[in-house]
């Protein structure tokens, strides 16, 4: 599998299979994917669309893509090491 690292793409189509991306960032991209020979690790997708093949399975894709978090205010998924999860301090609730 090659690797690639550290890159940002911007508005291109992206075949995953045979490669494995690390720190990469995915900005309006169309990515396809036909086979499970691929890998992704500490990347960030931006407003990008997946184009998996309809013959393989769909759990294993999204569970994949659930090592990374969907932010619906910026339409992205985030790697979660990368950017952290923000802690919010909620109030308490009181019953009468």
């Amino acid at each position: 599998m090659k690797l690639i690292m550290n890159e940002h793409f911007s508005n291109e189509t992206i075949t995953f299979d045979g490669f494995s991306f690390q720190n990469c960032c995915f900005t309006d991209c169309v990515i396809i994917i036909t086979s499970m020979d691929f890998h992704f690790e500490g990347c960030s997708f931006y407003g990008s669309i997946l184009h998996v093949d309809e013959r393989l399975p769909v759990f294993e894709i999204s569970h994949r893509l659930s090592q990374s978090t969907y932010d619906g205010d910026t339409r992205c998924f985030r790697d979660d090491c990368k950017y952290p999860r923000t802690q919010l301090s909620l109030p308490t609730a009181t019953t009468h």
